[in-house]
């Protein structure tokens, strides 16, 4: 009774990791197959896309309630997929500041490309600026969210939370906050983060 009850457990829990977002690849599904995308954690659910049977660096930026379904961005929409076709790839967590980012923004348009080991490319439609990254304060699991102290006086927040871009239908799993000394004076821009591969 007792090894039935731990199989079930163990069977109920879902193969995606509580840290989101994260990098995944597709597995278990046949070589001349696709992972659908459905508009809903459903698998009655209207298809919006594919991921091919090979995949790898499928961004998860949530999970349905039930722990069931994965939220994966297909180009300019976010849908859902099973996580049983999920494995998480190796690699530390986002918050660890070890892996790239890339960050976007409206109002005006921005974004902003983090190596954290080296420095963030800032670009608007006019400019693109290069600073150099001067301080790091990295996450942890139970406080999922870092700073980063930026050349010419910037710094950047993020922290895990549903985002939108305000662009598409997109979902993002990290939002930002990010502070610099513009021409004007100063300027705060407000934005979604993904991982980069």
């Amino acid at each position: 009774m007792i090894r039935a009850a731990l199989t079930w457990l163990l069977l109920a829990v879902p193969a995606v990791a509580d840290s989101l977002p994260a990098l995944y690849a597709v597995t278990g599904v046949p070589a001349n197959d696709v992972l659908n995308i459905r508009a809903e954690p459903d698998a009655g659910a209207t298809l919006i896309g594919t991921v091919p049977a090979d995949a790898a660096d499928v961004e998860v930026v949530a999970l349905s309630p039930d722990g069931q379904w994965a939220q994966v961005n297909s180009g300019e929409v976010s849908g859902y997929t099973a996580v049983r076709y999920l494995r998480r790839q190796p690699g530390p967590e986002w918050f660890s500041l070890k892996t790239g980012l890339l960050c976007v923004g409206t109002e005006p348009f921005w974004s902003l490309s983090l190596q954290p080991q080296l420095d963030a490319l800032y670009s608007t439609p006019e400019i693109d600026t290069l600073l150099p990254i001067l301080t790091r304060w990295s996450g942890a699991s139970h406080a999922p969210m870092v700073g980063l102290a930026l050349g010419d006086g910037g710094f950047i927040t993020l922290r895990s939370a549903q985002c939108s871009d305000g662009m598409s239908d997109r979902s993002f799993g990290i939002a930002s906050t990010l502070f610099l000394i513009g021409d004007t004076g100063p300027l705060t821009q407000t934005g979604c983060c993904s991982l980069l591969p």
